[in-house]
């Protein structure tokens, strides 16, 4: 790493360590950080996800595919269907922490990391899943609560016939950044399908911008 590289490395991770981190400075940290993180761990691996979009045919997608084929499952084993995010929390926090010792930087403590996978959610969402050049499915943000979620909705075959749609989690944050009301007594999240959502700073706190809040 250069001198120059060296100075804007420090100045993306003193904004993330002192709170004054969106999601523009997650995008520019991610291209920093993506060439000296583990190869084909999970932070090389979502920045991947993040720059290529679309086009990305890593580590993620393969898991997403893999929980589809948990649901595909239904009806043909008694099996209970467990979906877990494609990276933990610990897992992410572990890496990136790994990473930044790597670049002689200090680790970062759980809230500055989750300010971090926040950003990372709303960097991923509205992507879409492509499988033989067709649109099988979407990411999005979803919110309740207690958590911040990016959720995908993607394209289910039952049978030969008959295909439906399932959504679950991605990735999840704490939601410590914008109070709303439960939808029921499960906290089930509010899904935003269509509204883009933006993850901004104002004055070091980070905050969700949710267009027209209304029912929230």
């Amino acid at each position: 790493m250069d001198i120059k590289e060296q100075g804007l490395m420090k100045y993306y991770y003193e904004k993330l360590r002192d709170h004054n981190f969106d999601e523009k400075d997650c995008y520019a940290f991610l291209h920093l950080i993506q060439k000296h993180s583990k190869e084909n761990g999970c932070i090389q691996e979502l920045a991947d996800f993040v720059m290529k979009r679309d086009q990305y045919n890593g580590s993620i997608k393969e898991k997403l595919f893999a929980s589809r084929k948990k649901f595909e499952q239904l009806g043909k084993t008694k099996a209970a269907i467990r979906v877990d995010d494609v990276f933990s929390f610990r897992e992410i926090k572990s890496e990136l922490n790994k990473t930044l010792a790597g670049c002689q930087l200090e680790p970062l403590e759980n809230e500055p990391i989750n300010d971090f996978v926040t950003c990372l959610i709303s960097l991923m969402q509205q992507v879409k899943m492509i499988q033989k050049d067709r649109e099988t499915g979407k990411l999005f943000f979803a919110i309740s609560q207690k958590q911040i979620i990016l959720m995908i909705e993607i394209e289910v075959a039952q049978n030969f016939l008959k295909k439906t749609n399932v959504v679950f989690p991605v990735l999840t944050a704490n939601n410590s950044y914008i109070a709303l009301k439960k939808q029921d007594h499960y906290d089930t999240p509010y899904l935003f399908t269509d509204k883009i959502i933006e993850v901004v700073n104002h004055g070091g706190k980070l905050e969700v911008m949710v267009p027209d809040r209304t029912g929230l």
